[in-house]
């Protein structure tokens, strides 16, 4: 029987990202109710990814870190650190 995933926290965590332009049209945005909008899909976005997982992730050791470098793609690079 396994209940984990393959998976740190870290890096689950970190997959809350994937819809990170949400976030920037929301920064351009100069409609308050479009910006809310905006704001509220990027936070329920994160629920994409847990449509089928039912393990739960490996909990982050003391001192783990997690790097996701995607400066290049979309100008983004995430650390994460336990």
């Amino acid at each position: 029987v396994n209940f984990n995933e393959p998976l740190s926290m870290l890096q689950r965590l970190t997959e809350d990202l994937e819809y990170h332009e949400l976030l920037d049209k929301a920064a351009r945005c100069e409609n308050s109710l479009e910006q809310m909008c905006l704001v509220a899909a990027f936070s329920v976005s994160s629920y994409s990814t847990t449509v089928h997982r039912t393990a739960k992730p490996f909990n982050p050791l003391l001192g783990e870190t997690y790097e996701l470098d995607r400066l290049e793609e979309f100008g983004y690079r995430s650390l994460c650190e336990q």
